[in-house]
């Protein structure tokens, strides 16, 4: 069993209230091999909701509690408690499923693996879930369509 983003799973999970439907995802959902999250839902935000970025650091720094980063919308809002708390609710399905793997959407605040936007700027980093994620052993791999 593996987790996916739910957004790749052709849900209309994204911050625009879109997916990003990947074939292979949906096959390996529906042949009941994969689970679909979205952790910015789990952690209590709407959709559609404002786009998230990372001000000072990615989803490492975020968790490690670095001073001056956050996770802002472009309403101007902080929606870091919102990333750390969707993160955690994977986390602990992840631990109850005995999941060792994980395939994202490259980009997101939430499930970037190898990109964020920090500072509105695309670059080198993670989102929260993946560097929780990450933290505990579990394998992350990205899909960027």
């Amino acid at each position: 069993m593996i987790l996916v983003s739910a957004c790749l799973a052709g849900f209309n999970t994204r911050y625009d209230g879109t997916n990003c439907c990947h074939p292979e995802i949906i096959k390996l959902v529906a042949a009941g091999k994969a689970i679909p999250l979205c952790t910015e839902q789990l952690g209590g935000l709407p959709t559609p909701r404002p786009a998230i970025g990372f001000i000072n650091g990615d989803g490492i720094a975020l968790i490690k509690g670095e001073k001056g980063v956050s996770a802002i919308g472009l309403d101007g809002n902080d929606y870091s408690e919102n990333l750390l708390n969707g993160a955690n609710e994977v986390l602990r399905i992840a631990k109850m499923r005995h999941i060792k793997k994980a395939i994202l959407k490259e980009g997101s605040p939430s499930c970037g693996v190898l990109k964020a936007w920090v500072n509105s700027q695309k670059t080198e980093g993670c989102g929260v879930t993946t560097a929780i994620l990450k933290a505990n052993g579990i394998e992350v791999e990205s899909i960027d369509l």
